[in-house]
């Protein structure tokens, strides 16, 4: 089975700002099975960017939680674009693909769900694309108690001694684990659970290859069109 792409903070590459509309309008048009995004709730909106502060990926500054609605309003991407809401990116993937959305702060989540549940009831379909991740793990055990039957990614930084037992506890749809923290036994765990095994955040065609042989099934990359050539190649 071939490993899927997953399009990291909306599948930057090279030359488009990441998390930005630019970003995942090409994903989506390159075909990529699932687009990835960074959601913040500030001042009652949900925002998508990935750092705690604006600095880097904006000409805004600070931390997140110090600025006001206005100020995150104004802060605009190096292509000029206006930090993303959810909203907006629920209305452009629609079902198109699957939309991991990563919860970056605490508490989030309930808004998450009502947007979630809001989109639904307007347009009618289901949220069978949709995945909920996280590094907190209560705002995944919140998701769980709100809306059990959505996907639920466990994200994982190390190599637990226990493997991917957390993610069993969730009762989570896949373990997204670190490319430098991934072993073969954590794989192999993960696998061994019924679990899918996304990795993040792999680049580079060795990154790649070494991926293909532990037999993992997606992998989150900002190479979205390299990615898919060097599968197609793979699998040919």
């Amino acid at each position: 089975m071939t490993m899927q792409c997953i399009a990291h903070r909306g599948g930057p590459g090279h030359d488009l700002p990441e998390n930005s509309l630019a970003a995942i309008t090409r994903a989506l048009t390159l075909g990529c099975a699932g687009i990835e995004i960074d959601v913040w709730q500030l001042h009652g909106e949900l925002y998508i960017i990935h750092d705690h502060r604006l600095g880097r990926v904006t000409n805004g500054n600070g931390a997140l939680w110090t600025c006001s609605r206005e100020q995150l309003d104004a802060a605009r991407l190096e292509n000029g674009e206006p930090i993303l809401t959810l909203q907006q990116v629920l209305e452009l993937v629609g079902e198109q693909c699957l939309l991991n959305i990563e919860i970056k702060n605490a508490g989030a989540t309930d808004n998450v769900i009502q947007a979630l549940q809001a989109q639904r009831a307007a347009l009618g379909g289901n949220l069978e694309h949709i995945l909920l991740s996280s590094f907190n793990h209560h705002e995944l055990f919140r998701a769980k108690q709100l809306l059990p039957q959505l996907k639920r990614g466990v994200l994982l930084a190390s190599d637990p001694l226990d493997y991917a037992a957390c993610a069993e506890q969730l009762a989570a749809y896949s373990c997204n684990t670190a490319l430098v923290t991934t072993s073969a036994e954590l794989s192999s765990d993960i696998q061994r659970r019924g679990l899918k095994h996304w990795v993040y955040t792999a680049n580079y065609s060795d990154e790649w290859q070494y991926l293909n042989k532990l037999g993992v099934d997606a992998v989150f990359t900002d190479q979205v069109e390299s990615f898919m050539a060097h599968q197609q190649d793979y699998d040919s």
